[in-house]
């Protein structure tokens, strides 16, 4: 059986004397995908961002490969092996795509060591080692969203949380960005994504959870999930 590698148990969280999730439990193993569903303004990111820092926990534990790190910063979660890519656009758009590259790196002692990474990364993401030169900000949305994703890999996290990574998507976008999702699984990378194509997300998540009113309602596998006719009448209109 794989090792558990991201654990919440019995955590509460929220912003500063809001809380938005209770008792939440959930346990993801090494290099499975899990994919959290649920209706606008359950909790979804803000369950995300406890793990990662930018909440608050006001109780329970968040451990990462059997150690705790509940309350951890943002910079210690991603020094230690761990990378977010946020819900809403995170390029800078002022700035080239080889330069948001190197920004995913700034944990490196050296800039030579970021800027060999970002070398490996445009072997795996051709289409961004084409535009290195191009600014952000004139990058189509799945541009964006894969320099977002290749940034968040120059620091060979061992799990990645992903904020809505189809959001505002074209479709044949949605497709490259879940492809490339499969593919980093499959190089054993752990990922966790919250997904609003809720159908989209559980098709290629080991582990599913629904989440709504800030506590977890369902859990499962992807397929248990989508052929759960209650999952399916309430959260995924079928």
């Amino acid at each position: 059986m794989a090792d558990t590698i991201l654990e919440m148990e019995n955590v509460v969280a929220g912003y500063g004397n809001t809380t938005v999730l209770h008792d939440i439990d959930i346990a993801i193993e090494d290099e499975q995908i899990a994919c959290l569903i649920g209706p606008n303004g359950s909790g979804k990111s803000t369950l995300m961002k406890s793990i990662y820092g930018f909440a608050d926990v006001m109780a329970g534990t968040v451990s990462f490969r059997g150690g705790e790190i509940t309350g951890r910063s943002p910079q210690e979660n991603l020094a230690n092996g761990m990378s977010y890519v946020l819900q809403d656009a995170s390029v800078f758009p002022g700035m080239r795509v080889h330069e948001n590259m190197l920004m995913g790196g700034y944990v490196f002692e050296d800039d030579e060591q970021a800027a060999q990474r970002a070398e490996e990364l445009y072997d795996e993401f051709p289409i961004l080692g084409d535009i290195r030169d191009q600014q952000a900000g004139t990058l189509s949305g799945g541009q964006r969203r894969l320099l977002e994703l290749a940034r968040a890999l120059m620091v060979d996290p061992e799990v990645m949380l992903l904020d809505e990574p189809s959001i505002g998507l074209e479709p044949k976008f949605i497709d490259d960005v879940f492809e490339r999702i499969e593919q980093l699984n499959e190089l054993g990378t752990t990922l966790l994504l919250v997904e609003q194509n809720a159908q989209k997300g559980l098709s290629v998540a080991d582990r599913g959870f629904v989440l709504a009113s800030g506590e977890i309602k369902y859990t499962g596998s992807g397929d248990e999930l989508l052929d759960n006719e209650e999952v399916g009448r309430l959260y995924l209109g079928g």
